[in-house]
């Protein structure tokens, strides 16, 4: 009886590996082709001038 319960979590580990993607690609991304990542998201990114030191009193 152990020694299937053990097989049992043994196998929902290799099953949560297998969807994760530890073994390649996972299965929910197959046929997308992913997007360089200069491509991501650039107009969110905004640079201003450093703020100058605070000073204390």
């Amino acid at each position: 009886m152990r020694f299937l319960l053990t097989l049992a979590f043994i196998a929902n580990l290799a099953l949560l590996a297998y969807g994760q993607g530890f073994f390649g690609p996972p299965p929910a991304e197959q046929g997308r082709t992913p997007r360089p990542l200069s491509e991501r998201n650039q107009q969110t990114l905004t640079l201003g001038a450093p703020l100058p030191p605070a000073t204390t009193p």
